[in-house]
Formats: structure tokens, sequence, C-alpha cells
């Protein structure tokens, strides 16, 4: 289980160094350093576009579908025969589809897994900014002149800096919970719903066989009687 690194707790220098009261809460800010910066995007693309290869894959045996699809100046243009085409090539493909999405999927709950340790040790940041912003204000009344106009600015500066910590903190929880939610979506694709349509499809496969060895005993019935028909006639 992941958990927050420590951090210095807030103190105050003594009041009559006012170059320490300028430097109120450098002891904490030494250890956060920099914030991570936010990704523009969460990484779960490369999962989203194996995911629609194989929702292409699967409509391979459905062309109407696929016209469907198509607005009517992309049928005019022939783009759902090329869909169409695609879908076959794909579904030809369909176990290294699904190899693909699994990489994609291991890959992303890696990032899950990171960003999960970004986010706790975020809001410990955030804590402990707030912590010292508190401590801080919470001295200034008892501080004069000099002292105070010191120590004022540096109070704002973490409280500022606590803010911005908690507003990159929920950016970082939306990401958290849309890759989230995409990996629950790959487990019910990959594990419920793909191993299903493979079945329907053998069962597709199977009863289509069963109809047309039907079909053929009935024409081999029906040849039969027409060669013993014929050979009734002969003398």
């Amino acid at each position: 289980m992941t958990r927050a690194r420590s951090l210095p707790g807030p103190t105050l220098p003594a009041c009559a160094d006012v170059a320490a009261l300028a430097a109120y809460g450098s002891p904490l800010l030494q250890v956060l350093g920099e914030p991570a910066p936010l990704q523009a995007g969460s990484g779960g693309e490369g999962l989203v576009a194996a995911l629609a290869r194989i929702a292409l894959a699967l409509q391979a045996g459905d062309p109407a579908r696929l016209r469907r699809q198509e607005s009517w100046w992309g049928r005019l243009l022939g783009r759902d025969v090329a869909r169409q085409a695609q879908a076959q090539e794909l579904q030809a493909q369909l176990g290294v589809l699904a190899l693909q999405a699994r990489e994609q999927a291991q890959g992303l709950a890696q990032r899950v897994q990171q960003r999960a340790q970004t986010i706790i040790d975020n809001d410990a940041a955030a804590a402990a900014l707030e912590a010292w912003a508190t401590f801080g204000a919470a001295q200034l009344a008892s501080l004069e002149g000099a002292a105070q106009a010191a120590l004022a600015p540096r109070v704002d500066h973490l409280q500022r800096l606590a803010t911005l910590r908690r507003i990159e903190g929920g950016q970082w929880q939306l990401l958290q919970e849309q890759d989230e939610a995409l990996l629950r979506r790959f487990v019910r694709i990959h594990d419920v719903l793909l191993p299903a349509w493979r079945q329907a499809a053998l069962a597709r496969q199977a009863q289509a066989q069963a109809a047309q060895a039907t079909q053929a005993a009935t024409l081999q019935a029906q040849i039969d009687d027409e060669v013993a028909a014929a050979q009734a006639r002969l003398p």
C-alpha cells in the first residue's frame, strides 16, 4: 500500500530574526520542490484505439450495420465497402488485436498506479502547506512592525501554493477516475464480452454447417429419386 512521504511540520523562527521570518516555510518548500507536471492526456488513447479495432473486427459479419454507420455521402464514396474490407481483415487478426489491447491495458494500469502515488504525495503536500500557512497566520497577531511585515507575505504565498496543489490534485483525480473506468471497460470487453462473442460465432457456424448438411442430404435424396426414376424407365 502506498503512503505519503514524511514532511516537516511548521516551526516559527525567533521573532527578532526578520530574515528568517521572510523565509518562513523554506524547510517544507525545499523538500517539496516543483509539483509533478500534469500531462495533456491520460495515456489511455492507445487502449481506446485497440478496443475500437476489436469492435470493428466483430462487425465484419454485419455489413448492414457498417453501412448504417456511414453517412449518405460516405456510402456514395464507398466508405462502407472499405470499412467492411477493413473489418474482415481485422477479424482475421482478432487474436493479435486482443494481445495488443492487453499490452495497452497493462501499460495504462502501471501509469494509474504511478499516478495514485502522485495523488497521495500531492495531497500530503497541500495539507502540509495549509498547516504551515495556518500556523504562521496564527502568529501574526503576536508580531509587530518589520517581523509581521516579513511573515505575512510568506503566509499568503504558502496558502496560494496549497490552493494550487488542491486544484492540481483534483485534475489528477479526474484523470485517475477516467483511466480506472477505461480499465474496467477493458476487463468487461476482454474477459466477458469477447469470449461470449466467440462462443456465439462458433454456435452460428455450427448451425450453418448443420443447415448445409441438411440441405445437402435433401438435395442428394432428390438426386437419388431422379436417378431411380430414370432407371425405372429403362427397358
